[in-house]
């Protein structure tokens, strides 16, 4: 017994398979748009993350230049080794060897820097918390916050400055 190709009887079939291709490629593209946005998404934040990672570190960097700068003017005494680092919340920048009164105020982008002067509206906070532990040894903490996708974020590092550079 031999078959016979009838085309008018295959016309179902051929309709089903076209069906299922298109049904194919559309989860193909779909979950390739899929993994773009989730790739630009992870991308963002991790930007971001980034950011406020170097921004709490210069935070740090900039109380421990205060602490050093103490020394080099000769203050190594148990209580003049920590001029200008009352214990309290501030504001630093980078450019500035003080201390600014804490203010919830964000941080501007210009010219390439993070500061308070001027520039672009960006969305981290940065606080400083200074606090004495005894009479050498001082913990600071460098908080910065913002919001992203409707959610607040935060990072936070910790420095301990130590009187080790102690008058003789």
């Amino acid at each position: 017994m031999e078959k016979i190709f009838k085309p008018g009887k295959n016309k179902a079939f051929t309709l089903l398979e076209i069906i299922v291709v298109l049904d194919v490629v559309i989860s193909i593209i779909t979950s390739a748009l899929t993994l773009i946005t989730m790739t630009v998404s992870t991308t963002s934040a991790a930007k971001s993350r980034i950011i406020a990672i170097g921004l709490s570190q210069e935070g740090l960097e900039i109380v421990r230049n205060i602490r050093d700068n103490n020394w080099l003017s000769g203050r190594r005494g148990q209580t003049n080794w920590r001029f200008g680092l009352t214990p309290g919340d501030y504001l630093v920048q980078y450019n500035s060897g003080d201390l600014m009164s804490f203010a919830s105020r964000s941080l501007m982008f210009n010219n390439g820097y993070y500061q308070y002067d001027g520039g672009t509206n960006t969305p981290f906070y940065r606080k400083i918390t200074i606090e004495y532990m005894d009479d050498n040894q001082i913990k600071v903490v460098s908080e910065i916050t913002w919001n992203e996708r409707g959610r607040s974020q935060i990072i936070s590092a910790e420095l301990r400055l130590y009187n080790w550079l102690k008058q003789s």
